[in-house]
C-alpha cells in the first residue's frame, strides 16, 4: 500500500472513532440494508463499484488488519456483537464518503442453509463460488482473481468444507428458538456465535475461516446478517442488555465497556438509528421458500408471527422446551400439521440436516472454551432431532 494512502486511511479512520464523542444523537439519514437478492441493478452496480475502490485504496487490507489485531477480543466475549456492529458499519461508512449511496446488504442465510453452495450468491453474478481445484483462488464474482495484502500477498481463497458443497448450516426455526429461550446475553452470544455465525465461516473456508476473513466481502454480508439477527432479539425486550465475560483476564462487559480498537462504549452502539448506527434493516421482497408454496417472509420467519404460527403446530412438550415465547394454550392445527410435515420431511430428504461439526482448529484459533462448544452444537443437535421426530417440516 502507498504510505500516503495508510495516511489518510489513518486519519479518516481516526475522525470516525472520534466522531460519536460530540453526543449520540438521532440520525437525520438512515442507510438501508437490503437482502442481497433484493438490491436492483443499479444498487448492485454501487456495490460493485464502491468495493472496487475500497480495494484500490488499500480499505480492506485495513479491515483485515483491525479485525486481526483485535481478534482475541471479539471472539468468545461479549464484545462480539458490537464490535461487529461498530466494524461493519465503519466499512460502510467509509463506502459512503465515495458514494453515499452505499450500503452493506445482508444475506438471508436462512434460505439457503440446506445447500449454500447452491445459492445464487456464490454464483458468477454475485460473490463467486468455490476456490479452484489447484490452487483454492477465487476465479469468478464480485472479486474474481484478487490478490490480498495481508497478512501477506495471496489470492482470495475459499475452500468449500463439503468439496464441491457446503455442509448444511442453521435453520430459522433454530434461530427464533434461540431467540424465545436466551435472556442474557451472556448465552444469547455463545448460541449463535458457535453456531449461525461460525457454519458460515467454515462452510467457505478459505480466506473466511482464517483471522482475516474480513478479505473476503461475503464477511461484510454475513455479519450484516448476524448483526441483523442481534436486531432483531434486541427488538423482543433486549435493547440495552450487555453482560456476560470479556476477554481472559478482563472483567465483564458492560454498556460502559470500551470497544476493543475504537475505544468507545458498548452504548454508543446499542440503538440502531441513533449516534453512528445510522441503519437499518430493510423486510425482504423477493422469490419464494424452496420447499413450500407458503409466501416467502424471509428473516420474519424467525422473527415474527410466522414463526408463533409454525411453533403452535408441535407438540406442546417441545412448544414448552423449544418456543416458551409462544402461547401453549392457542390454538393447535394437531394432525393437519403433521400430516403436512410428513410430506415436507420426504420433500426436504429427511427434515433438517444435523449441525455440522466444529473443527478443533477452528476452535483453537478463536481460543474458544471447547467443552462450551460441543454443550452448544449438542443443544443445536437435540433441536433438529426433536423437530424432526415431530415430522416438524421446515419452511426452507
Amino acid at each position: 500500500m502507498r504510505q500516503a494512502t495508510l495516511h489518510s486511511i489513518i486519519s479518516i479512520s481516526a475522525l470516525s472513532i472520534s466522531a460519536w464523542a460530540a453526543g449520540v444523537t438521532q440520525c437525520t439519514s438512515i442507510a438501508e440494508r437490503k437482502e442481497i437478492l433484493d438490491l436492483s441493478p443499479e444498487e448492485w452496480s454501487v456495490l460493485q463499484s464502491t468495493v472496487a475502490i475500497l480495494r484500490r485504496d488499500g480499505w480492506f487490507q485495513w479491515y483485515s488488519y483491525i479485525h486481526d489485531t483485535s481478534f482475541n477480543s471479539i471472539h468468545g466475549t461479549s464484545h462480539f456483537f458490537p464490535f461487529h456492529r461498530r466494524f461493519i458499519r465503519d466499512f460502510e461508512m467509509i463506502g459512503q464518503r465515495y458514494d453515499p449511496r452505499f450500503a452493506v446488504p445482508y444475506w438471508n442465510e436462512f434460505k439457503d442453509y440446506r445447500d449454500p453452495a447452491l445459492s445464487p450468491i456464490l454464483s458468477t453474478s454475485y460473490f463467486g463460488g468455490n476456490g479452484r481445484a489447484t490452487d483454492s483462488c477465487v476465479s469468478d464474482g464480485l472479486q474474481a482473481g484478487w490478490t490480498m495484502t495481508y497478512p501477506n500477498s495471496h489470492c482470495l481463497a475459499r475452500t468449500f468444507n463439503g468439496g464441491a458443497q457446503i455442509q448444511a448450516w442453521y435453520t430459522s426455526e433454530y434461530t427464533s428458538s434461540v431467540m424465545q429461550r436466551d435472556t442474557t446475553m451472556a448465552k444469547f452470544r455463545p448460541d449463535i456465535e458457535y453456531t449461525v455465525h461460525g457454519a458460515a465461516h467454515i462452510g467457505l473456508g478459505g480466506d473466511m475461516s482464517t483471522r482475516t476473513s474480513t478479505n473476503d466481502m461475503v464477511f461484510m454480508i454475513h455479519h450484516a446478517f448476524i448483526d441483523h439477527i442481534w436486531a432483531s432479539w434486541q427488538s423482543q425486550g433486549y435493547q440495552m442488555t450487555m453482560d456476560g465475560p470479556g476477554a481472559p483476564g478482563e472483567p465483564d462487559v458492560t454498556l460502559a465497556s470500551l470497544l476493543p480498537y475504537y475505544q468507545e462504549p458498548i452504548e454508543s452502539v446499542m440503538t440502531l438509528g441513533w449516534g453512528l448506527m445510522c441503519y437499518g434493516y430493510a423486510a425482504p421482497v423477493r422469490s419464494a421458500p424452496r420447499t413450500t408454496t407458503r409466501r416467502r417472509r424471509g428473516l420474519n420467519m424467525a422473527f415474527g408471527d410466522v414463526a408463533a404460527d409454525l411453533a403452535r403446530t408441535l407438540p406442546v412438550h417441545l412448544l414448552q422446551k423449544w418456543f416458551p415465547g409462544v402461547n401453549a394454550s392457542a390454538p393447535r392445527l394437531g394432525a393437519t400439521r403433521i400430516a403436512h410435515g410428513a410430506k415436507g420431511l420426504a420433500k426436504n430428504g429427511g427434515g433438517m440436516p444435523l449441525p455440522m461439526d466444529v473443527p478443533a482448529e477452528w476452535v483453537d484459533m478463536h481460543g474458544y472454551d471447547k467443552h462450551e462448544v460441543r454443550r452448544v452444537v449438542e443443544e443445536a443437535r437435540d433441536f433438529v432431532n426433536d423437530m424432526n421426530e415431530a415430522g416438524y417440516a421446515p419452511l426452507y
